[in-house]
């Protein structure tokens, strides 16, 4: 079986099995609504023979059906395994094949398709001391849902925009460029906040 064929055919049952997951679920949707409308039936005292078998012979209805797409289910995951497994074998003869020929990439199948190497690019570093948090957005747990994170960050006026707004006042900068610090995020305190629980982790003061 070439590579396309597999790649159809294991498409044509990832289809089939979504659509009897669907229909699995419309089953049991029934079949609870049926349920509850016969606990209720019973806890108020209606009696009725003929509404009552109804809704038993269409709860067996639906056992059955349940049970033929369990059986179908079974069926296609096993079609779906045994492609997956030729394939897996494959691999293997191929693998012994570059071996036996001494390293060289000799291909016997043109349906062998090489996947390139993920880049050699760091894993981004989680930071678990929040003491240690730069002024910027980080992977951190937060110590109060103790969920992994990436930090939002919000910055406020603090000690240092204040002490250069009065050191540019004193110089003589008093015609509202004094107030440029209270614009500059460089100058500000900045807070780490937990994206998922918004509390408050860690306030970085610039003094």
């Amino acid at each position: 079986m070439s590579g396309s064929t597999e790649h159809r055919k294991l498409e044509r049952i990832s289809m089939e099995l979504n659509q009897l997951s669907l229909r699995r679920q419309q089953f049991n949707d029934r079949r609870n609504m049926l349920t509850i409308l016969q606990e209720f039936r019973n806890r108020s005292n209606h009696n009725s023979t003929a509404e009552g078998s109804k809704e038993q012979i269409e709860i067996q209805c639906i056992d059955q059906e349940l049970q033929e797409l369990s059986e179908k289910k079974r069926e296609l995951q096993e079609s779906q395994d045994n492609i997956l497994h030729s394939k897996d074998q494959r691999k293997v003869s191929f693998a012994e094949c570059i071996i036996s020929q001494g390293g060289l990439s000799i291909l016997p199948d043109p349906s062998v398709v090489f996947v390139e190497a993920p880049p050699c690019i760091p894993a981004p570093k989680v930071i678990l001391d929040i003491q240690k948090l730069p002024p910027c957005s980080s992977q951190t747990q937060c110590p109060e849902c103790r969920q992994f994170i990436t930090t939002e960050i919000v910055t406020s006026v603090g000690n240092v925009a204040c002490l250069v707004c009065v050191t540019m006042s004193i110089l003589g900068c008093v015609a509202g460029c004094c107030l440029i610090p209270f614009c500059i995020d460089n100058f500000k305190d900045v807070t780490h906040r937990c994206p998922k629980c918004r509390s408050s982790i860690i306030t970085i003061t610039k003094l």
